[in-house]
């Protein structure tokens, strides 16, 4: 018994695969839309008129493919895209993808007829058959198979490099462009965009970051926050922090500075590796509600805990901002001495600066 071959089965039921020979000598040539339909010929074709069809069926083809590739273009990115709000609901989505498909049938019904016409002007009447699935294996169709092949593989192994390094490899994606309507205050344009963004790329959290940002702008602070979480728990780079200290200036700029202290505690709690870090901005966060005391005591802790923790924490600049806080307290001694502390370190002119107040970021704008 013979060998299955996997390779030469697709090939059989692939568009590549575009005329086959009948026992009686007759040429079928396939249909380029319909892989099951063909078009019978009562005679043989020359080796000219083949290689003339190979070209003709390639072109009809892409050029079939090609439409309905920018149909879909049109269709994402010019409607749903920026027209979300009327796609909210089951029944409006149904609506969205039965009017695809049904476009897609009428361009690939119209390539067809085409092309039909193109057979009976070029080569004579025909009559319409089933493409017959035979053990007929043209050499020439076969290579052009495999190297479509080859080219898929290529294709497939791209995208998931690009999707995987967050590399947006098509012109006009949803970040730039969400990042454009930020850019024009167009908050509520840059949600819609965010928003399907989510839905098709729901792991990636740089679609959580600025729709957060444009709800912000958008009064929709609930939300904003809901979106810095989300960000913050799938961000697994620098960025990472950024989502956090975001969520904090909401919680600042609404003054619910319990809440926000909540967040920070909750964080420090986890004992991560960067718990200094949070215990640094809670430190400044508590210093700009004016709850000095609080803010002295974390400054304290992490002036002993900066001898051992030289990544998160500057000695230098913890007693430059302990001076702030002894001020504020009204000690100027104390706050004198931390001052010549911190000439004695040579803290950098740069970093001689207040605490600074929490505030929003967004990446790339």
């Amino acid at each position: 018994m013979a060998g299955f071959n996997v390779l030469k089965w697709l090939y059989k039921h692939s568009p590549v695969n575009f005329y086959s020979i009948t026992e009686n000598n007759e040429t079928v040539i396939k249909s380029v839309n319909n892989t099951f339909n063909g078009y019978k010929f009562n005679r043989l074709f020359s080796d000219e008129e083949i290689e003339t069809l190979r070209k003709v069926s390639k072109r009809f083809k892409r050029l079939s493919a090609l439409v309905i590739l920018l149909f879909y273009f049109v269709s994402i990115y010019g409607l749903l895209f920026n027209h979300y709000e009327h796609f909210i609901g089951i029944i409006p989505k149904i609506i969205f993808f039965i009017v695809m498909i049904g476009v897609t049938y009428l361009i690939l019904y119209g390539s067809s007829k085409i092309f039909e016409n193109y057979l009976i002007k070029n080569f004579g009447e025909f009559e319409k058959t089933h493409f017959p699935s035979s053990n007929f294996i043209e050499s020439q169709s076969y290579k052009d198979f495999k190297l479509e092949l080859v080219k898929i593989a290529l294709l497939v192994i791209v995208v998931l490099v690009g999707y995987f390094s967050k590399v947006y490899l098509f012109f006009g994606s949803p970040y730039e462009t969400s990042l454009n309507l930020i850019s024009n205050k167009k908050y509520e344009d840059a949600i819609r965009v965010t928003s399907v963004w989510a839905k098709i790329m729901p792991m990636n959290p740089k679609c959580y970051n600025i729709r957060g940002y444009a709800r912000f702008f958008a009064k929709d602070y609930k939300g904003a926050i809901e979106d810095y979480d989300k960000a913050y728990n799938l961000e697994d780079d620098d960025f990472k922090s950024m989502n956090f200290d975001n969520k904090i200036y909401i919680r600042y700029y609404l003054k619910d500075y319990d809440k926000a202290i909540e967040e920070f505690d909750k964080e420090i709690d986890k004992n991560l590796p960067e718990k200094n870090s949070f215990l640094w901005d809670k430190a400044q966060f508590l210093y700009n509600i004016g709850r000095y005391h609080e803010s002295l005591e974390i400054y304290n802790n992490l002036i002993e805990a900066s001898e051992v923790d030289r990544i998160y924490l500057f000695a230098s600049r913890l007693y430059y901002e302990r001076a702030q806080v002894y001020k504020k307290l009204g000690d100027k001694t104390k706050a004198k001495e931390d001052l010549k502390t911190c000439q004695e370190m040579n803290l950098m002119p740069d970093f001689q600066n207040s605490i600074p107040k929490p505030t929003i970021i967004l990446e790339g704008v």
